[in-house]
């Protein structure tokens, strides 16, 4: 088969690998689509994966074409998106339903193969069945989905509140349009770029905001009677941001972060002071929830996309080759061009 393999940092090629050897509780799934994830541009470029050679790609949907032994016939020939964690279920955070946080879990696209492939082999664990009416670009983008969906929960949205969302990649895009989905009053989408403001806009968020061109903090103020929001979602790993998340805060207020700084962030006085006296929660949400109870997060959050709740296919800007994975990569860290989610497909290359 053909992939896009991690050989060492900044060394990806695409060629002939063979197609991967399934074990009895595994199947082999014909990727259809794979998301480019922020996090693969640093591991492709400058961090590299576990080991090498490596298959990266992590967000990823397509069809069961073979399975393993002890895998119920039922699956063969199904569409699926694909859980990329692969918990140890024996370490204290595993026995209590918290897979997110095991100390010894293994992951596709990165410890071990996934998705810039034409065929993966995935746990049968791993597995999400997906129902008609949700397509395969849609399955590549369930795990940014249900990563906003740990994000929303995590912190605790509730109806009427107004809610604040700096950042609007996948994940916060996704966060917002949680936050509407939960009952929010205001949800402030907010970001430099004007093409993703407008792009939320489209989709029904209508409180977005592009801070390159306007000030977040005076409209939030003049839209909440200068009473502030009950959240603060950050989503862009901003320094500055941090420190005016804090200055939009009720008493009592949530910080929600998820974001990841690439640098040694600052914590200005009157910002702590500020997180003293408003008594302000500041929480970090890590990956997604897996546990079947009390609820299945993947299952809601397909339900979500199947119902029009969260929609996923405006916010694809390119949809590239298997052949063009590390092209989407540089544009990506350069900025050469617009992007918002770039989707890799296989069958671009036939």
């Amino acid at each position: 088969m053909k992939a896009s393999v991690l050989h060492g940092i900044n060394d990806l090629r695409y060629e002939d690998v063979e197609i991967p050897t399934i074990g009895n509780d595994d199947v082999l799934v014909k990727v259809k689509a794979c998301g480019i994830c922020g996090s693969d541009v640093p591991r492709v470029l400058k961090t590299g994966t576990y080991h090498f050679p490596t298959i990266p790609g992590h967000e990823f949907g397509g069809q069961i074409v073979k399975i393993g032994k002890n895998v119920d016939s039922k699956w063969l020939n199904r569409n699926v998106a694909v859980i990329p964690l692969i918990p140890c279920h024996e370490c204290n955070q595993c026995e209590i339903g918290n897979f997110q946080l095991c100390a010894n879990y293994d992951y596709l696209g990165s410890r071990n193969d996934g998705g810039f492939a034409e065929y993966c082999r995935v746990p049968k664990d791993n597995l999400v069945l997906v129902p008609d009416g949700v397509d395969f670009e849609c399955a590549a983008m369930l795990e940014p989905i249900t990563v906003a969906q740990h994000v929303a929960s995590n912190i605790g949205i509730d109806y009427g509140d107004d809610v604040a969302i700096y950042g609007l990649g996948a994940i916060g895009i996704f966060i917002a349009q949680w936050a509407k989905a939960m009952g929010a009053n205001h949800v402030f989408a907010i970001d430099l770029d004007s093409k993703k403001v407008a792009i939320a806009k489209k989709i029904g968020l209508t409180d977005a905001i592009c801070s390159k061109e306007v000030d977040p903090k005076k409209i939030i103020f003049e839209k909440t009677n200068k009473q502030g929001v009950d959240s603060v979602f950050e989503a862009s790993g901003s320094e500055f941001v941090f420190n005016e998340a804090i200055s939009l805060l009720k008493h009592n207020g949530k910080l929600g972060l998820v974001g990841r700084p690439i640098k040694p962030l600052q914590i200005q006085v009157d910002t702590f002071e500020k997180i003293l006296r408003r008594q302000i929660t500041i929480k970090g949400t890590w990956a997604f929830e897996m546990k079947n109870t009390p609820h299945n997060a993947w299952d809601i959050s397909l339900e979500a996309l199947r119902d029009g709740k969260i929609v996923a296919k405006p916010i694809i800007s390119s949809r590239l080759p298997l052949s063009k994975v590390y092209d989407g990569i540089r544009i990506m860290a350069d900025h050469t061009e617009f992007f918002y989610k770039i989707l890799v497909e296989p069958e671009l290359d036939e």
